[in-house]
């Protein structure tokens, strides 16, 4: 009955909200573990700030944190593969000397201001042609940013309400220095990324795959907490786990994490329409929140005290049966 409380009514459906935002540590992590695996780190101030690789800027309890990002730029021009074009078409290009070449993997397509008129037209077919100029940028000093996580949970059939914020944070200048550690300071809500894939993977081969390539990420919060004592030791303990599929070389789908997107535009003086297609790898981290309390209930006490005492009744029937059929009735007397 102690082991399990069952003397406590518990409340195991808690209602929680997670806000998240990101900071550059004025610190560099060179003295990490993990830092010597990263070839191309450096603890330099980037021209880019935090706000210009968190994509998308909002998510519901998660945050994507960019590491690489890869651009290839495109044109949509005439295939050479075209027929000819009937007198009145209301979409060409002027002074037309670029002609691309369409194989199977090319995305041919009717002009836009045609296709909804006539699909069957003979017209021009397009197609977009890579440019073989491609840009890579990687954001090596996402390892330095720091996640600081705000929760709020409460437990309405107990009407208790609790935040992340621990009872020391009181002071000012606490929330601003101290940075989590599993063994040294586990209730400060604020997280190192290199310090979260150093608890997450052991594996020193990993560390660049997911820099490169990306990764899932989540952040388990949870309450466990007996409301018997003070309130104040119901306090959160924080779990982290990798969700890849691993190992990467075995996974059948793309591996990691990333997005695409893309932009258009025209260049001076050039009527061709440019796309600059853009996949973006990230860290891309979940928060999520669970959480039991548990508090002295007079009417499941009793209850369970009701149970444990049908239980022996019960077994005074189960040892009459066991008496019984290991007895001779023949040589058993009764008196009328």
């Amino acid at each position: 009955m102690c082991q399990q409380n069952s003397y406590q009514i518990f409340d195991r459906s808690p209602i929680s909200a997670v806000t998240i935002k990101v900071k550059i540590s004025p610190y560099c992590s060179r003295n990490s573990t993990i830092m010597k695996h990263f070839k191309n780190y450096n603890c330099s101030q980037s021209m880019y700030d935090v706000n210009d690789f968190i994509l998308p800027a909002t998510e519901n309890s998660a945050i994507s944190i960019t590491t690489r990002v890869t651009e290839v730029e495109h044109i949509l021009g005439p295939c050479n593969r075209q027929r000819r074009v009937n007198q009145g078409n209301e979409y060409s290009f002027p002074n037309a000397t670029v002609k691309h070449n369409c194989d199977v993997k090319s995305r041919c397509i009717l002009p836009p201001l045609i296709r909804d008129k006539d699909e069957n037209l003979t017209r021009t077919k397009l197609c977009w042609s890579k440019i073989p100029n491609v840009t890579i940028r990687e954001n090596y000093q996402a390892l330095d940013y720091i996640l600081f996580i705000k929760n709020y949970v409460e437990f309405p059939l107990l009407r208790v309400v609790r935040y992340n914020l621990a009872s020391s944070f009181n002071a000012k200048t606490y929330p601003e220095d101290c940075e989590y550690d599993p063994d040294h300071n586990k209730l400060c809500p604020k997280f190192r990324i290199s310090k979260i894939l150093d608890i997450i993977e052991k594996n020193p081969e990993e560390y660049e795959r997911m820099f490169t390539l990306g990764s899932l990420i989540e952040i388990k919060i949870i309450w466990k907490c007996n409301l018997d004592w003070r309130v104040d030791f119901c306090e959160p303990q924080y779990e982290f786990k990798r969700l890849d599929f691993l190992p990467y070389q075995n996974n059948p789908y793309e591996p990691g994490s990333n997005f695409l997107t893309s932009k258009h535009f025209f260049e001076p003086n050039n009527n061709y329409l440019h796309r600059l297609h853009t996949t973006i790898y990230n860290l891309h981290i979940i928060v999520s929140v669970t959480g039991e309390v548990g508090r002295f209930d007079l009417f499941t006490t009793t209850t369970s005290i009701g149970s444990f005492l049908g239980i022996f009744g019960t077994g005074t029937i189960v040892c009459d049966l066991i008496a019984a059929f290991f007895t001779n009735f023949k040589r058993v007397k009764y008196d009328s």
